[in-house]
């Protein structure tokens, strides 16, 4: 589908190219696409099997469960449970934007995906174990993780306010 968001990219990658040219001649600009290609090749899969998982979810979870349990008048549940999603929700934005969109696609209100994004965002389980805890130490990270606990349901409440109709 080609929309504005493709046109800028297209542009953006155009401009890339033209100053790898002008600094680095053909050379450059093809160790850029080969570049590239590398980055498709290794995440490429990843994207296609998050998107056709996000597909299948998007048929399978009941849209009435989502619209009653994260719909806009999900209260503060609807943001918890959408935050605890959030923290377990394993991977990168390959796996937790696709969830975002069925999200949004089942009904689910702006609150609970603001604070879904969110909290996986600050608070994924799997980042702090394997990246935080070992790099910075238990006692930053704990740190970090516990200053952060509530921002979700801030950003949560926050954004049902700002898409509320008067």
């Amino acid at each position: 589908m080609i929309d504005g968001t493709l046109i800028a990219l297209v542009v953006i990658l155009a401009g890339l190219a033209a100053l790898a040219w002008s600094r680095g001649g053909t050379a450059m600009v093809n160790e850029g696409f080969g570049s590239g290609w590398d980055l498709l090749t290794r995440f490429g899969p990843v994207i296609v099997v998050s998107f056709l998982a996000a597909g299948f979810a998007d048929l399978l979870i009941p849209q009435e469960w989502v619209r009653e349990q994260l719909g806009a008048d999900s209260g503060l549940r609807g943001l918890l449970l959408a935050t605890g999603a959030g923290i377990l929700t394993p991977a990168g934005p390959f796996v937790s934007m696709p969830i975002a969109a069925v999200m949004i696609r089942t009904g689910a209100g702006t609150g609970p995906v603001v604070a879904f994004l969110s909290a996986w965002s600050l608070l994924a389980v799997h980042r702090f174990l394997a990246w935080e805890v070992p790099i910075l130490g238990w006692r930053f990270a704990a740190l970090r993780y516990a200053t952060c606990l509530l921002l979700p349901i801030v950003a949560g409440l926050a954004a049902r306010a700002l898409t509320r109709s008067p």
